[in-house]
């Protein structure tokens, strides 16, 4: 079981690495710049060499980037998703070159024009880089809105149209909100196995919920202190396949003292359980 975080990158690639090296991460997510702007920041080559020699040194992986938030890869508009497209050409050739194991991506929001067309625009986008180097991983939502994704039958559909380099991260926050009871891990577990094999999960986002079960309202909270609760990060962490894959909290915080608290308590569950 390995446990990391995401982490800030305004100070740059560098200085993730110090912070992995404070929160002492195995693994960690990162966005490639401001994920509301599509501004794209340009980086240095030497930069980039250092990070992946740093990364390799320190024997750090997955090392995920996730999707920019103001990407909608459902939009109807035909420009705008060329425009998203050729966006997400460039995220994912850095991604790449970068040395990224993960791309995450949310499959996006309908904006009224249903889920059916919403879904279709979605693969239209996908199946752009469904031989990508790097793997894609779709994240499961809360169902909140218009948003896709928060039913494993849509995502299962897209995994099979797409038939590609794709997988799915799985967000515990995400799920709880969409109604799967993590507290009775093995129902969602079997929920789940319905429309995916669970060998297409490879990423676990660590999130508690503020919301109840079912709300279909994404707001993260720390492990522990949410709906979910210890209970429900014991029976993940105890699962044979669920408690293998790299854990990676999105959990708030006004500083690293609150990640290092959450991976702490992971680190905690995870040795009661012989995962680490």
């Amino acid at each position: 079981m390995k446990i990391g975080a995401h982490l800030w990158i305004g100070e740059g690639l560098l200085k993730v690495l110090n912070y992995c090296d404070y929160l002492k991460c195995d693994c960690f997510q990162i966005f490639l710049s401001n994920p509301r702007s599509w501004k794209r920041k340009k980086r240095d080559i030497e930069e980039i060499e250092k990070f992946i020699q740093e990364i390799k040194k320190r024997k750090i992986e997955p090392f995920v980037v996730h999707m920019p938030y103001i990407l909608n890869i459902a939009v109807n508009d035909k420009n705008l998703r060329k425009n998203l497209i050729n966006f997400l050409i460039k995220e994912i050739e850095e991604s790449e070159k970068i040395g990224a194991n993960f791309y995450v991506i949310h499959p996006g929001f309908h904006k009224g024009t249903g889920e059916k067309i919403g879904i279709e625009n979605a693969i239209e986008v996908l199946k752009n880089f469904k031989n990508s180097k790097i793997k894609i991983l779709l994240e499961n939502t809360a169902g909140q809105g218009t948003s896709l994704g928060s039913d494993f039958k849509q995502l299962g559909y897209i995994l099979d149209k797409i038939n590609g380099n794709l997988g799915i991260c799985f967000d515990t926050a995400h799920a709880f909100q969409a109604g799967f009871n993590i507290i009775n891990f093995e129902k969602v577990k079997k929920s789940i196995e319905k429309f995916i094999d669970l060998s297409y999960i490879k990423l676990i986002h660590a999130n508690d919920s503020k919301t109840f079960c079912g709300s279909k309202i994404d707001r993260h909270e720390h492990i522990g202190k949410g709906k979910i609760g210890i209970k429900g990060f014991e029976n993940i962490i105890k699962d044979d396949y669920f408690g293998s894959l790299p854990f990676i909290i999105e959990t708030p915080k006004l500083s690293l003292k609150e990640d290092k608290e959450n991976i702490k308590i992971l680190k905690k569950i995870g040795e009661k359980y012989g995962k680490i």
